[in-house]
């Protein structure tokens, strides 16, 4: 992707964000967590860092959880009507995953991997042409 400045928000126009910087890459992620969050299916994210985010209209709420990596996420979503848009990971702090439908222009999101296939349900569509890793982020980050 590498795009710099992009924008986006909830669907109600409660939340809105500027991410003021580069965005660094992008991936589809299959885990059990993220197909609750999308109501089942995968979680088409994209990866910026943590200072880049501005919110510039309105509050997250948020939700605290373990993943099966063993991090723990804080997922943001727009309190009025739901919509997820960003999550945090304690393995990698600097780093916040956005969600790629919260975007005002999707179109920029070029998935370039398949993260926690092995939670995918057969009806998942994953990319041949792109690498797939059955688990995601490692247990150790160090």
């Amino acid at each position: 992707m590498g795009q710099n400045n992009a924008e986006g928000g909830c669907l109600c126009g409660a939340i809105r964000y500027k991410i003021n910087g580069k965005i660094l890459g992008a991936a589809v992620c299959h885990c059990r967590d993220c197909q609750y969050v999308c109501g089942g299916a995968p979680s088409y994210v994209f990866l910026v860092t943590a200072q880049s985010l501005e919110i510039t209209k309105g509050e997250t709420a948020s939700f605290r959880s373990t993943a099966d990596s063993g991090a723990i996420r804080i997922r943001h979503f727009c309190k009025a009507c739901g919509t997820p848009l960003f999550a945090e990971n304690s393995f990698y702090p600097d780093v916040l995953s956005i969600k790629a439908g919260s975007l005002d222009d999707p179109s920029i999101y070029k998935p370039a991997a398949h993260f926690w296939t092995k939670s995918a349900p057969n009806w998942h569509c994953i990319d041949p042409d792109l690498p797939s890793l059955p688990e995601g982020e490692s247990r150790d980050p160090k």
